[in-house]
């Protein structure tokens, strides 16, 4: 028998603590349909501006950026995290997931279809990026003027943050990455030169990353200030960087 979403939930849960999601999505909670926001540009402009304040910022490009960086983590990540453990997946339709804001940014998922299945690679990336994620970057961009190919890079790396959080630690998941890699190789029509993936190989662990080719704009929000996959660094010191978390000590 094939497992029920709330045990597809808890298989993702217990492999990663944060990666959650509810089954109900009451509006009077805060709770607010991604095909609701995706219809309604207006609506999703006022969702986004109620964050920027928090996020530290007064500009809307930045502002969007910065939500649609979060919902592309969020939104999908128990889809993602099902695919790449090799289980069946929840819909990512639009109108069966909802989402709720915490910490200034969409911080919850809630999954209303209860049914999930095993689907051919190309099927499940075409839903989740073509159904899904296409429409709502282009009502995100329906009100504000940012750029489609900074946030579809948000959404490529928020992806592979997804992937690389279900990577165990020392050595990796060779399943995890496999999976990362037919994601990739299916989404090339929407992601390719985006970013990609590389690896850092030492005696005591495997460092496995993902390099953006573009940046989310967060550096503007905290006096420059980059993030770990940024496309503003030299790579001599993105390398440094990685290999000192990967080992405790950057080389000299």
């Amino acid at each position: 028998m094939s497992p029920t979403l709330d045990e597809i939930a808890a298989a993702v849960l217990e492999r990663v603590s944060y990666l959650r999601c509810s089954f109900t999505a009451p509006p009077e909670d805060g709770w607010i349909r991604s095909s609701d926001l995706i219809a309604d540009p207006d609506r999703l402009r006022a969702e986004i501006d109620s964050t920027a304040a928090g996020r530290g910022t007064d500009d809307p490009q930045v502002a969007a950026s910065l939500y649609t960086q979060s919902y592309a983590f969020r939104v999908p990540s128990i889809a993602v995290a099902a695919f790449a453990l090799e289980l069946p997946t929840p819909s990512t339709n639009p109108a069966a997931t909802a989402v709720r804001l915490g910490r200034h940014r969409p911080a919850e998922v809630a999954i209303l279809d209860k049914t999930c299945h095993d689907v051919p690679t190309d099927d499940f990336v075409d839903a989740l990026l073509d159904e899904h994620l296409a429409p709502f970057i282009a009502a995100v961009r329906a009100t504000t003027k940012v750029g489609e190919r900074l946030l579809w890079g948000n959404a490529a790396a928020s992806l592979a943050t997804i992937f690389r959080a279900l990577d165990v630690a020392p050595f990796g998941d060779p399943i995890v990455r496999a999976r990362a890699a037919q994601f990739e190789r299916a989404a090339s029509q929407r992601l390719t030169g985006l970013g990609s993936y590389s690896r850092l190989d030492t005696p005591d662990a495997v460092g496995w990353y993902w390099t953006r080719t573009n940046c989310c704009l967060w550096y503007q929000t905290t006096s420059g200030f980059m993030c770990d996959d940024c496309s503003l660094r030299a790579p001599a010191e993105l390398t440094a960087k990685r290999l000192d978390d990967l080992t405790g000590s950057t080389p000299a």
